[in-house]
This record gives structure tokens, C-alpha cells and sequence, in this order.
């Protein structure tokens, strides 16, 4: 009989309310961040991360229960911030052309999607570590399943028609395809990167372009 394996702790022991507490927090994030760079998500240990953070093990317990703990709440903020940029996306076009005008610049939200995750220490290395590790990937799905159901919501609200499954379906292909062009942007140096991010772009705006015709003839 195969033994299930017990869940992984992922939540801070702890949240900082003191200007110290908060700086060796922020330490230890920076300090995880920047080995995810230098020894990949495999070497990685709450050992290493004392290290580079300069405090003791017993010091980063009282914050973190694991390395991978660590790691969520690295990726939590990667994916606070990206969630930042797509609401704001939204609200900077929508109010002045709906649809129309979001698919006129995905490019746009894929160029500071892409430039936010460049501009984070690690950033390539997290996304990569909340789609290889297995207690991480559950924060991605959530993650992407927030802003898929976002986007769904106002392609319904626009036709006047019902957010089914399929159009959730739908919607989250698209992020999860959304966030795959992020990925390869930022991970083959051999792909010039503005062209990736417009090809991307113009792949998910005739898309939902297309989609969003067929729907609305047949509402």
C-alpha cells in the first residue's frame, strides 16, 4: 500500500509588525531570491537561506517553517504584483474602448507583465519553481484561476450572457497561454524578446476577437 505523502507547511510562522522584524523578513526573502539565481530551486536549503541572509536557522524558523514556505511567499508577491498590473491594465482601457480596446493592448499588458518579472530577483526562477515544485503549484493555479474568472466575468457582462464553463475554460487558457509567452520571453535568450511578446500578443487578441464575434452573433 503506497503511503500518501503528508502536506507541506507553506505559511509564515509569522507576519512582522516592527521595523526589524520586517528587515530580516524582506532579508530572507532577498536572500532565497537571490540563491534560486545562483543554485536553482533543487540546492536550495533553509540552511543556505540563513546563510545568505546573515542570521542563524533558529532565526528563520521563527518566520518560516521550510524552504519551501520561503519560496510561496516569493511567489505570492511575483504574483500579487502581476495581478497589480493586469487590474490596472483593465482599468486604464476598458472605461474607454471595452473589449475592443483591451485587445488592442495585450501587448502592452504582456510587456509589463514581462518587465515586472524581469525587474524582480529571481523572477524567471520563481515562476519556474511555482510550475516545477509541487507544493507550489497550487499558489500558480489560484493565481491564474483569479484572473482568468476576472476576465471571463467581463467578456460575459459585455455579450450580456451567462459566464458558463466554457467561457471560464476558455479564459483560462488564455492566461495560462498568457503567462507561457511571459515565460519563454524571459527564458530563451536565443528568442529576440519583443517579437515573442507581439507574436503572443496577436495569437490571444484574434482569439478572443474571433471568440467574441462568434458569441455575440449566436446570443
Amino acid at each position: 500500500m503506497s503511503r500518501m505523502r503528508a502536506p507541506v507547511e507553506l505559511l509564515e510562522k509569522n507576519r512582522p509588525r516592527q521595523a526589524r522584524a520586517k528587515r530580516t523578513y524582506e532579508n530572507i526573502l532577498m536572500a532565497a531570491a537571490e540563491l534560486l539565481v545562483e543554485v536553482g530551486v533543487e540546492r536550495i536549503s533553509t540552511n543556505l537561506i540563513a546563510e545568505n541572509a546573515g542570521i542563524t536557522v533558529p532565526a528563520l524558523y521563527r518566520y518560516f517553517p521550510n524552504k519551501y514556505a520561503v519560496l510561496y511567499a516569493l511567489g505570492a508577491v511575483l504574483m500579487d504584483r502581476q495581478n497589480v498590473i493586469f487590474e490596472q491594465w483593465h482599468e486604464r482601457h476598458y472605461p474607454a474602448g471595452g473589449v475592443a480596446a483591451l485587445m488592442d493592448n495585450v501587448e502592452e499588458l504582456l510587456r509589463e507583465t514581462y518587465q515586472a518579472t524581469r525587474d524582480q530577483v529571481g523572477g524567471h526562477e520563481i515562476t519556474q519553481a511555482l510550475r516545477a515544485v509541487q507544493p507550489l503549484q497550487e499558489l500558480r493555479m489560484e493565481s491564474h484561476e483569479i484572473v482568468a474568472r476576472s476576465f471571463a466575468g467581463l467578456i460575459a457582462e459585455v455579450l450580456g450572457i451567462e459566464a458558463d464553463e466554457e467561457i471560464v475554460i476558455q479564459a483560462r487558457i488564455t492566461v495560462d497561454t498568457f503567462y507561457g509567452v511571459v515565460e519563454l520571453a524571459l527564458g530563451d535568450n536565443d528568442l529576440p524578446t519583443e517579437v515573442v511578446l507581439h507574436c503572443g500578443a496577436g495569437m490571444i487578441s484574434a482569439y478572443w476577437m474571433d471568440l467574441i464575434s462568434r458569441l455575440d452573433s449566436s446570443a
